[in-house]
């Protein structure tokens, strides 16, 4: 796209938003400069529709900060980082962030960025695109390429959201001088922040193409960095004939991002069961490397591995910080995993059908993509004959799920009952008895 087409087209984008709008009329009451950065311009050059605004102003950034939380109802939630001084609205369904660049000027500003095709820059009151080092040339080449050297040394987070630019954008490649200096920030990238490295690990899962992502990050030497609980995956043998484990993980998180017509596919198109699925798939074959035994034939068992994977999902995920609930339904998937095969290789009871069905809960549509999954990039060479035994499996899991939705099970004990034998109030303590007594 020429500069000429991307001013007109952030022209009309900046006059159909009115969040936009605000700052534009705020900043030309104000009489202060301010430019849209970052990546809605870079989206808007590639033809997709951004959500979240960053934005940099210039001198009398204070005072559009102020006039736009008067406009919009909110103050700005004021942070600093390496120097930066940034204010964030939360407004409905987005995140504005304002970086003063009042000091430094929009030049420097640019420069401090990771990659050029986020350096570009469109002035709201001029109405111009600046541009100073190059990104519309490399997004019409696809290539990610540093402003200046040191980008990544100065915050080793960057090697990490370069992997997570090539899951979000198809096409694009590293150029030469990115991959040598992110490389040179392996090391340093395990001091960096544990929640910047989670929150570049979710979005790098939820991305187009989380596998070219994962890949990135082993080939630039960054797994050891950032999920070294996931390195021993490499190399670690899941039989004859079949990609080793850690393959085998990004295969299935790779057929959870594509979709399909699998059991289960349908529930997983939410951001929340998609985040829940993938984690889940990233995490729950942790402890084969622990468990490898091998058979009389010679076979590789991995006996247990669902159990203490269980309780190693859970300590990855409370290192990375994630939220306790999510952490709690990832580790429940983990130790379920196995259950569908195991009653498609034994031929399902109905007994044990609807055992399953209970134990799992809410958690069965999830359950059932994450199986679908994990048996579909098996890479076995008997796949598809263990798919044909599993497949109807997992269709009767889904419909007894939602027949058990349908008809709730009678309520035989209330909360009067616990309270009453167990001596207690009103409080968790109940509804958490009466989960395990239905």
């Amino acid at each position: 796209m020429t500069r000429e087409a991307l001013e007109r087209r952030l022209g009309r984008l900046v006059s159909r938003d009115p969040d936009l709008r605000a700052v534009r009329r705020e900043a030309a009451a104000a009489g202060v400069p301010a430019w849209l950065v970052g990546g809605m311009v870079r989206d808007a050059a590639l033809g997709k529709q951004g959500g979240d605004a960053d934005l940099a102003a210039g001198p009398g950034a204070a005072r559009l900060v102020s006039a736009l939380g008067r406009a919009w109802g909110r103050r700005g939630f004021q942070f600093r980082k390496r120097g930066v001084t940034t204010w964030r609205f939360d407004l409905e369904g987005r995140r504005v962030d304002v970086v003063d660049a009042s000091t430094r000027g929009l030049a420097r500003d640019l420069a401090r960025r990771e990659l050029t095709i986020n350096a570009i820059a469109y002035d709201l009151l001029a109405g111009r695109v600046e541009d100073p080092h190059g990104g519309l040339r490399d997004l019409r080449a696809r290539v990610l390429r540093l402003p200046r050297a040191g980008v990544v040394r100065e915050d080793p987070v960057r090697a990490l959201r370069a992997a997570r630019f090539l899951a979000e954008l198809p096409g694009f490649r590293l150029h030469r001088e990115a991959e040598t200096e992110i490389r040179a920030a392996a090391r340093a990238l395990r001091r960096a922040s544990v929640e910047r490295v989670r929150d570049e690990i979710e979005k790098l899962l939820l991305a187009g193409d989380p596998a070219r992502g994962l890949l990135a990050v082993e080939r630039l030497g960054l797994l050891s960095s950032v999920l070294p609980e996931l390195a021993p995956l490499r190399g670690c043998v899941a039989g004859a004939g079949r990609p080793d484990v850690w393959r085998h993980t990004i295969d299935a998180i790779a057929l959870a991002a594509r979709g399909g017509r699998y059991p289960g596919a349908r529930a997983i198109r939410g951001t929340d069961e998609a985040r829940l699925v993938r984690l889940a798939l990233l995490v729950h074959d942790v402890s084969k490397p622990d468990t490898l035994a091998a058979r009389e034939d010679g076979r590789p068992t991995f006996h247990g591995h669902e159990v203490s994977g269980a309780r190693r999902a859970d300590a990855l995920l409370r290192r990375l910080r994630f939220p306790s609930a999510l952490r709690k339904r990832v580790a429940r998937l983990a130790l379920f995993h196995l259950r569908p095969h195991h009653l498609a290789d034994a031929g399902p009871t109905p007994r044990g059908l609807r055992r399953l069905v209970r134990d799992a809960g809410d958690e069965l549509p999830a359950l059932v993509a994450h199986a679908a999954c994990d048996a579909l990039a098996s890479g076995s060479p008997d796949a598809r004959t263990r798919w044909r035994r599993l497949r109807p499996v997992l269709v009767e899991l889904l419909r007894l799920h939602e027949a058990a939705k349908a008809e709730p099970l009678p309520a035989l004990i209330d909360g009067r009952d616990v309270m009453r034998v167990l001596g207690i109030g009103p409080g968790p303590a109940v509804g958490e008895a009466l989960s395990r007594i239905r």
